[in-house]
């Protein structure tokens, strides 16, 4: 039976090999090492074909865009990288010129690398610095120091990318006002056409976890996080990037195409293990573990989905809205209205007006936003929804 995507969607590709992993990090990852380099071209293979699995049941239209997240892509070679994109890009019919994404860490790209993959149709680099004290990336386990990002900077422009992020971190162990303040700045000063800045945020089975539950984690006061957030408001507008949503900054123009599906709850598709797919109202998951997945996919099974959940209209209409708020523009009540059926009033009577009430949002030009002096504290807005 062929489905068709009802809205625009986004092609994520999730490859989990890693040269570390770091000491927060919850997300479906492998370290590196000469058994993990065995599973790479198998492992693109599998990739491949659930590609041509899914590409042949749902017969979708072309994507808006696609993003290959991990782990650490960057750590496999440069052909083979560029090798799956033009290969998925092709299959799914991506069109010339749509945003093309792919996240890196420091050390794991040179210029030679990332004009390969630029070759390939990969128009975007997104670099994992976190910070820019040495003794702060070490604290969190990061494998690299802040000379090394300023080299992958130099070597993305060198080869080409004309779309730079950098994702920064805040309310992290030890980190002061100051420190956060001076890696904005320093990232700031590259002019890249994106930033993001998210607050860390301790997941369980993690070390810091562990070391959270033992009272080893000097992690900074709430309010010291919040001033750590009003800075990056502060200095990113300054700099004329736009905050269009809670924890992202860019450069006119140069929002990211692919997370805005994510924040407008639309159609996208996992490959991988690990990916999650949100496709015609339902959701899986992929299993987490190589073996499972490469098994699966030649068997072709699709035993590889670890998780499904069928399709569930009051979830859409709950994060629909809690994920819409999350963008500074707000919810567009008109479009809420046609796409669930029903008004955001219907769906949740009386939230809206409390959250005015509250003062936590603003209802005006049909739309419900979040007050600016609200955005800290976004979360009691988004609960509502819940």
């Amino acid at each position: 039976m062929a489905l068709h995507a009802a809205l625009p969607w986004g092609l994520y590709v999730h490859i989990p090999f890693c040269p570390y992993k770091c000491d927060y990090c919850d997300f479906v990852a492998v370290g590196a090492g000469p058994r993990v380099a065995r599973w790479h071209a198998p492992y693109l293979a599998a990739v491949l074909a659930e590609g041509e699995y899914w590409a042949g049941l749902l017969q979708p239209e072309p994507p808006v865009s696609a993003f290959y997240g991990g782990g650490t892509p960057t750590m496999l070679p440069p052909e083979d990288l560029g090798g799956l994109h033009r290969a998925l890009a092709a299959r799914f019919r991506l069109p010339a010129g749509a945003e093309a994404s792919v996240e890196c860490n420091p050390g794991t790209v040179d210029r030679d690398g990332l004009r390969t993959l630029r070759a390939a149709g990969l128009n975007r680099l997104s670099i994992g610095l976190q910070a820019a004290q040495d003794r702060l990336l070490a604290a969190l386990g990061r494998g690299h120091t802040f000379a090394a990002f300023l080299d992958a900077f130099g070597a993305a422009r060198d080869a080409g990318f004309e779309n730079v992020s950098v994702d920064l971190m805040y309310g992290l162990p030890g980190q002061t006002r100051a420190d956060f303040e001076e890696s904005l700045l320093r990232v700031l000063e590259l002019r890249p056409e994106h930033v993001s800045a998210y607050s860390l945020q301790i997941e369980a089975g993690t070390p810091f976890h562990l070391r959270d539950r033992r009272g080893e984690l000097p992690l900074p006061e709430e309010g010291a996080v919040a001033e750590q957030f009003d800075t990056a408001r502060r200095l990113c507008a300054q700099a004329g990037l736009e905050h269009y949503e809670i924890s992202n900054f860019a450069a006119p123009g140069r929002r990211c195409a692919h997370n805005l599906l994510y924040w407008d709850n639309a159609d996208y598709l996992g490959l991988g293990i690990g990916a999650h797919s949100h496709w015609r109202l339902q959701r899986w998951a992929n299993t987490a573990r190589l073996a499972v997945y490469r098994d699966g996919i030649a068997a072709s099974t699709g035993t590889w989905v670890a998780q499904r959940e069928p399709a569930d209209p009051a979830r859409e209409r709950s994060e629909g809205a809690f994920l819409g708020l999350r963008l500074l523009q707000g919810i567009d009540l008109a479009a809420y209205a046609a796409r669930h059926g029903q008004t955001l009033e219907q769906a949740f009577p009386g939230v809206a007006a409390r959250l005015v009430a509250r003062g936590l949002c603003t209802c005006a030009d049909g739309r419900l936003r979040l007050r600016p002096e609200a955005v800290a504290v976004g979360n009691l807005a988004f609960a509502a929804f819940v």
